[in-house]
């Protein structure tokens, strides 16, 4: 369904102190409870507006009750040279054309 799609992944937080992790990339392969992505983790402290990124990318894989919600981004985004903006005190991934993809909590 979303193999080979550019996506935005947020992970649930199963406590109120876990960072907010989400994770930007390529669906490589799934099934009905795994992803297999390679891309980018985001990682966001409660109270903080510029996420800590992954220098590298790297295939991961995520068990589907760990996903929170799946953004499908444009396929023309270039994933290694995303721009970042702040709105309202929350972390925006620009993309063109399309509704921002937030990094922050909501």
């Amino acid at each position: 369904m979303f193999k080979g799609q550019k996506v935005k992944i947020r992970l649930k937080r199963f406590t109120s102190n876990e960072r907010v992790r989400v994770l930007v990339g390529i669906i490589l392969d799934m099934n009905n409870e795994w992803l297999k992505v390679e891309g980018k983790f985001y990682y966001l402290a409660k109270g903080e507006l510029k996420p800590r990124v992954d220098k590298k990318s790297r295939v991961v894989g995520i068990p589907r009750e760990s996903v929170h919600i799946i953004r499908i981004l444009p396929s023309n985004l270039d994933l290694d040279n995303l721009k970042y903006t702040i709105k309202d005190n929350r972390m925006m991934i620009e993309v063109e054309d399309h509704q921002p993809a937030s990094i922050s909590e909501y």
